[in-house]
């Protein structure tokens, strides 16, 4: 099993969490780096399969703004 690592802001976890759950990826959450931060562990075989997933959820993101 391999795992790759994506820091974000907490208030991003609903949608990542949507994004990755839906693209059939299995996650943890883990405490971040600062304050306001998650490290989510995600399984994956190869990044590249991850990466368009990581991609679409940050850009749903940028596109919502920060919610606090």
């Amino acid at each position: 099993m391999k795992y790759a690592g994506v820091a974000i802001d907490t208030w991003k976890l609903p949608i990542f969490k949507r994004h990755l759950n839906e693209a059939g990826f299995s996650f943890t959450r883990h405490k971040g780096l600062t304050k306001d931060t998650l490290i989510l562990k995600v399984e994956c075989e190869w990044v590249n399969d991850l990466k368009p997933v990581v991609e679409a959820a940050n850009k749903e993101c940028a596109n919502v703004g920060v919610k606090k």
